[in-house]
Formats: structure tokens, sequence, C-alpha cells
């Protein structure tokens, strides 16, 4: 997808207030139309001057998260019509005002005005359409886009906001098939029979799956949450989306789909007791992956968001031999090892192979993500304690402190194209660089040639380089309580990287 300008655009500056404030401040809508009902809720107004600050019209807005956002996870297809957005969309259209703000208070504004309205409308409101597929969408974009987590600085706002959008999906029972009997009280409804084919949008199929992705991904980073629960309706769901195909973006989110699917298969795997070795799961589960990269075309071969995807799945499922080491021979330890780094090395390489800094302010949480997990991996592959590897093989093959400087530098140049920098030292690049550079502090101390650092045993300076590598997870709040007291009692928090 060719790069396109996010400076800050030339116009009038009451065009994006007026609009906004129009759409959002509209009274509710009593309409119980089969054709709406369920699906509109309208949104409270937001103050007007949480609104002064917004630097792009609706029109700009959304064609900065259709063209420069939804590639790194595009579990939406968005039509090109604003008005539209505000009127069948409202929430969703507030969320992606949201996260497509430079503005840092107006940002922080907007998002806690979206927390009020998710509140209200999950746990206060008596309307049976507040629950719906808006709400629903809007609370997805949040959790991809919102970088709540660096905002607050907290990684509590990831798995509440999951779990009400895993809440939605099963109030609207969207992991299962439509009822067929017409007696049957649809969620959403307003208590009317239903009267549609028992078939799903495709927009509710994206969206089902969407969440399942993301609850897959938060529940991997923080452990007081439970993905989703994959269904034979998911399944159809993802069929019909990759039969289908409404938009050339729905081929590389249903493949980013399949890929989780297999990354979920190798945590559970992970966690579970079985006598079958690690290397029977690895040869079934990389066939799997094998197979979906045989199924593409060569241009998709090349796109960054299902190569990441790719990636972090592979790394996953290599991961499983160093946490079954009970089991697995030296050698097949060793070929984990060395797949892992070679993995995690062309991850990167492909991350950096991004066009330009300033798409660095449409990445995901969940492309992020996959990041983080190369990096940790490398920082863990070059500190590691054991006698079959090699570490300074690896430090001179992935220089993790040119990686963390050459990230360091990107969202730099991000920031100061985007125009962040003289506004505000909270915003989400700012502690992005901050973080990143706390990340290379702990990865430079556990680097630190031997003859430098005092004489300890070997058993003190593995426990001394994991406890530098779980720094590097805590600074980035990519470790909650949970976890944290699993390593300090002793648990492989590292087997399968996490």
């Amino acid at each position: 997808m060719a790069p396109q300008s996010y400076g800050r655009p030339h116009r009038a500056p009451s065009s994006c207030n007026s609009s906004i404030e129009n759409s959002l401040s509209a009274p509710p809508s009593n309409s119980t139309s089969p054709a709406t009902s369920g699906d509109v809720y309208t949104v409270p107004a937001v103050p007007t001057s949480n609104l002064d600050s917004l630097e792009f019209s609706p029109e700009e807005s959304l064609d900065i998260f259709r063209t420069r956002m939804l590639q790194y996870f595009p579990f939406l297809h968005l039509p090109s019509n604003a008005q539209w957005m505000r009127q069948e969309r409202p929430f969703l259209f507030l969320c992606i005002m949201a996260v497509t703000c430079p503005s840092i208070p107006t940002k922080l504004a907007l998002g806690e005005k979206i927390r009020k309205i998710a509140t209200e409308r999950m746990f206060l409101s008596s309307d049976p359409g507040a629950v719906n597929l808006d709400l629903l969408l809007g609370l997805l974009t949040v959790l991809a886009w919102g970088y709540d987590h660096l905002l607050h600085d907290t990684a509590m706002g990831l798995p509440r906001f999951t779990q009400l959008a895993i809440t939605v999906v099963y109030e609207l029972r969207l992991n299962k098939p439509l009822p067929d009997d017409s007696n049957v009280l649809t969620a959403g409804l307003g208590g009317c029979a239903s009267s549609r084919a028992p078939t799903r949008t495709l927009e509710e199929q994206r969206a089902v799956l969407a969440c399942f992705v993301l609850s897959s991904i938060v529940s991997t980073c923080l452990d007081n949450i439970q993905p989703m629960q994959w269904t034979a309706h998911m399944e159809e769901c993802l069929e019909a989306l990759a039969r289908k195909r409404e938009t050339p973006l729905d081929e590389v989110f249903a493949h980013q789909v399949r890929l989780h699917r297999i990354a979920r298969e190798a945590e559970h795997i992970r966690i579970a007791s079985t006598a079958v070795p690690a290397a029977f799961h690895l040869t079934a589960l990389q066939r799997k992956v094998n197979e979906v990269k045989q199924s593409i075309t060569p241009e998709l071969r090349q796109n960054s968001l299902f190569r990441a995807s790719t990636y972090y799945t592979e790394l996953s499922i290599h991961g499983l031999v160093l946490s079954k080491k009970q089991d697995t021979p030296d050698l097949q330890r060793l070929e984990g090892l060395h797949a892992c780094l070679e993995t995690a090395r062309s991850a990167l390489d492909s991350f950096f192979q991004i066009s330009s800094t300033d798409d660095y302010i449409g990445i995901s949480f969940l492309f992020f993500n996959y990041l983080a997990r190369s990096i940790l991996v490398i920082m863990t592959l070059s500190t590691m304690n054991d006698p079959i590897w090699d570490t300074n093989l690896v430090r001179s093959t992935v220089d993790v402190l040119w990686i963390l400087d050459r990230l360091i530098s990107g969202v730099q140049e991000a920031k100061a194209s985007r125009g962040e920098e003289g506004e505000s030292a909270n915003g989400f690049l700012d502690k992005s660089t901050k973080k990143l550079m706390s990340l290379r502090a702990s990865a430079c101390a556990a680097l630190m040639p031997e003859k430098t650092q005092p004489q300890r045993s070997s058993a003190a300076q593995a426990a001394e380089n994991d406890l530098q590598v779980l720094s590097m997870l805590q600074a980035y709040e990519m470790m909650d309580a949970g976890l944290m007291a699993s390593f300090m009692e002793g648990t492989a928090i590292f087997d399968g990287f996490y």
C-alpha cells in the first residue's frame, strides 16, 4: 500500500469540530425499525472543548485510518462516506477519531468519553439496542490502536477492554450460528423475533474473528484473562471471509486468523501435560504453517502483516522444544534454539522494511506485539545459560542494541513528523521512546562483558540475566503481577517465549 502524507492538512478550522459535534450531539433515536434496531445507538455528546484540538476532518481521519492503520489489522471494511459512519456506526466513528487524533489531551479526553459510553451501554442502559455491533467494533478499534497501556502507564486497560469485547460477542451470539427458529429472541433486536436469514454479515464475521485474535494476544501478554474459545461457527466465518473477499485485505486477515489458531494450539501444548515428545507436535504444527504459506499468492507473501503473523506463529512453535526440555534431546533443542534465532531475526528484518517511519503511527498493538516478542526472544537467546548454546555466536549474529537504537530513531522520526514533540511529553510516541530506552538500558546491562562484571557463580549469572530480561518485559508493561510472581518462584517464564 503506497505511503501517504501523515502531516497536518491545511483546512478551515471549524470543519472538523462542527461535523463531529453535530453527529455526537444528536438526540437519542427511538427508532425500532428492523433495518436499524440493534445496530444504531446514539452516542452522547462530546463537549466542544474536547473537539477543539482535533486536527483532521472526519473524512481525513477515516482516510488515515483506512490507508495507514487498517493494513496492520484489517478487521474492518469502511465506506468512504463519513456521514454514513456518523449515522450508522457512531461509536466506531468516535473511536476512530480518538485513535487518529494527534493531540494527546484530546485523545485522553475522547478516551475517557469512550470508557463512559461503553460502561453506560454495557451496564446501565435499558435500551435493548445499546449492546450492538457498533459497540463491539469500537472496542476492538480502541484495543488495537488506543495504546491505553502507554497513555495510562498501566496494562490493566487491555484485559478490561478485551473482556468487554468478548462479553459483547457472547451477548450478540456472534460466535454461534443465528437461530433458525423465528421464536428465538436475538440479542440487540429489541425483543422482536429475527426476520433475517440465518446468515452472518461479513462485518459480523470479521468482528468475531478479530475478537479471537486480540484476546489471544492479550491473554499471552497478561496472565489474568482467558482468550475466546474457537467454535465451529467461527470456522464457518473464516471460510466465508476467505471465499467472499469483499476487500483485498480480507485475504490477509483470514490468513492472520489461521496463523493465530496455530499459535494458540502451540500455547495449549506448551502448558499441557503430555507424553507425546515435543518434536512430534512441532512437526505437525509447522506443517500447518507451511500449508498456509503454500495457499497464498506471491504478492501476499510480501505483505508485512502476513509475514509478521507467520514469524510470530513460528516462534510459538519452535518454543515448544524449549518448554519440553525434559523429553527433548540436546540436538533437537539446539535446532529449536537456532530456529528461534533465525525466525526472530527474519521478523525484525521484515519490520525494518516498512517503507516510512510515518507508518509507525498506524502500527496496531497486535503488530507491535509481534515485534516485541522477536526482540525479547533475541534478548533471551543472547543471555541464556545453557551448555549447548553459544551466546557469543548469537551476539555476533544479531546485535540487539543496534535493533533497539534503530527502533528508537524510527519512533523519534515518526514523533517529529506527527508534530507531537512540542505538544506533550505524555504522548504514546514519546512514551514509546522512553520505554524503548529503558529496554536498551536493561539489554546493555545484561550484555555487559563478563570481565567488567563482578565475579559470580554461573547460577547467579543466569539468574541475573533472567532478571534483566524480566525488567525488559516490565518496562514495556508486557508482564502482569501474576506472571512476575511465577517467575520469582522459579517457574519457567520464558519457556516457549511467554
